[in-house]
């Protein structure tokens, strides 16, 4: 960018005027010892991608303000005017513009001696002192997990989830980084008392975990419908490798609303490893076939992998590549797992069913309920299924009941063994999946 900068000022004959150079804005002091005007045009979201990184961007910038620019006047060109109160400054004037086709704020500044008062070399102080509250709770529930963490080989887990009402987030952990699923506020909370609680989350969780801004994802947790799922909701393509049970898997962090594994389902994926030994393992609904990599390592037979999406089943095969799985009885098949039941002829000694609560992509034929549908899914599910072998029927919808008495008259013996598959790092939520053990009677 400084070199195009300067491509710029020779263009325009103004090189001689301009002094350039890179530097971090945590270095940033005033350049001369007379007072002086200061211009930024602050990145936006759109160009960052990472909410956690501009709250950081934004506090630092007004902590450098009072720290170094006593005197001096600033103009800030910004994105949203929500984002004015982490300067910590009191603005002077500010003018409405389109920069392009975005809105952007012109805020105008007058740094004076009283708008650096109390100002100190230590961190931004919170919007709000009770936010400790949120940090200690996030250094229990570290330590709390700790031998588990060790003892599991587990690189990435749920370490917070709606603790505290009034900090209503969920904290995942992958090694070195974060995302932050931010649940929607109740109506009689003041929009603006949530945006500031979520911005001391945001800095908290950098700091007490030692995760750098850049490294944190914030993301909203709603209702999906049709594709949703499946759309980017990014591009910057930062991906990494998390471990499980010495499992590996791809995870990408910003690009899509999920992460490329579900957290919860871990000791679901456990018991699928433990039981493949010699077996045909079909797995539906597979996502990124992180279910599949498990039974190949417990040593299947063979591991079909089933999935709508294309992006899905590539990067399923990449988790097996990661594993050094490689085998022609290794199979991936793209297609609605609904219709794909229904044509397909054959054998499987375990079979992992994990649906979605709903769908109505444009891919598939009809819309999908899990709890009206889900004695059709399982009958045909079971129609493929060994006389001696094992269906594992998991799902995330909360208060689903299994239709037992449906499903016996079809044959069928149904054990609920949700208990048995809720990691200690969801431990407060006993409703995140149910799962089910279904055999032939």
């Amino acid at each position: 960018m400084i070199k195009k900068a300067q491509e710029n000022a020779v263009n325009a004959g103004v090189s001689e005027c301009i002094d350039f150079a890179v530097g971090d804005l945590a270095d940033m002091k005033a350049p001369a010892k007379r007072p002086g005007v200061l211009l930024a045009n602050l990145p936006y979201g759109e160009r960052l991608g990472s909410m956690a990184e501009i709250v950081a961007l934004y506090r630092q910038m007004g902590h450098q303000l009072k720290q170094h620019f006593c005197h001096w006047r600033a103009a800030l060109l910004i994105s949203e005017p929500e984002m004015l109160k982490l300067f910590k400054l009191v603005k002077h004037k500010q003018y409405k513009f389109k920069n392009g086709p975005l809105d952007t704020l012109l805020a105008l500044y007058d740094i004076t001696e009283q708008q650096t008062q109390g100002q100190s070399e230590s961190k931004t102080p919170l919007h709000f002192e009770e936010s400790v509250a949120f940090a200690n709770r996030l250094k229990k529930n570290r330590q709390a997990l700790k031998k588990w963490l060790k003892s599991d080989e587990i690189s990435a887990y749920r370490l917070y989830d709606a603790d505290i009402p009034e900090y209503n987030v969920a904290v995942d952990v992958y090694q070195h980084s974060a995302v932050i699923y931010e649940y929607a506020a109740p109506k009689n909370i003041d929009p603006n008392v949530a945006q500031k609680r979520l911005q001391d989350v945001l800095m908290l969780t950098c700091e007490t975990l030692d995760i750098a801004p850049a490294q944190v994802a914030l993301k909203e947790r709603r209702k999906q419908k049709g594709d949703s799922q499946y759309q980017t909701q990014g591009s910057q393509g930062k991906t990494q490798v998390i471990s499980e049970y010495g499992a590996k898997f791809e995870v990408n962090l910003f690009d899509y609303l999920d992460t490329g594994i579900f957290l919860d389902h871990r000791l679901a994926r456990k018991r699928v490893r433990e039981l493949s030994q010699g077996k045909r393992v079909l797995n539906l609904f597979a996502y990124t076939g992180t279910a599949s990599v498990q039974a190949a390592l417990g040593g299947a037979k063979s591991v079909t992998t089933v999935d709508m999406s294309k992006t899905y089943l590539q990067w399923a095969q990449r988790n097996f590549a990661l594993n050094n799985l490689k085998s022609p009885r290794y199979r991936f098949e793209q297609g609605d797992c609904i219709e794909w039941l229904k044509r397909t002829r054959g054998e499987y000694d375990l079979i992992f069913l994990d649906p979605p609560t709903f769908s109505n992509s444009k891919r598939m034929r009809d819309s999908f309920d899990v709890q009206r549908d889900h004695v059709t899914l399982i009958k045909d599910a079971a129609k493929l299924l060994a006389k001696q072998g094992t269906l594992l029927f998991s799902n995330n919808k909360r208060g689903f009941k299994m239709d037992v008495d449906a499903l016996a008259l079809q044959g069928l013996v149904c054990e609920n063994i949700t208990e048995q598959t809720q990691s200690p790092d969801f431990a407060r939520n006993k409703h995140i999946h149910n799962a089910w053990v279904i055999r032939h009677g």
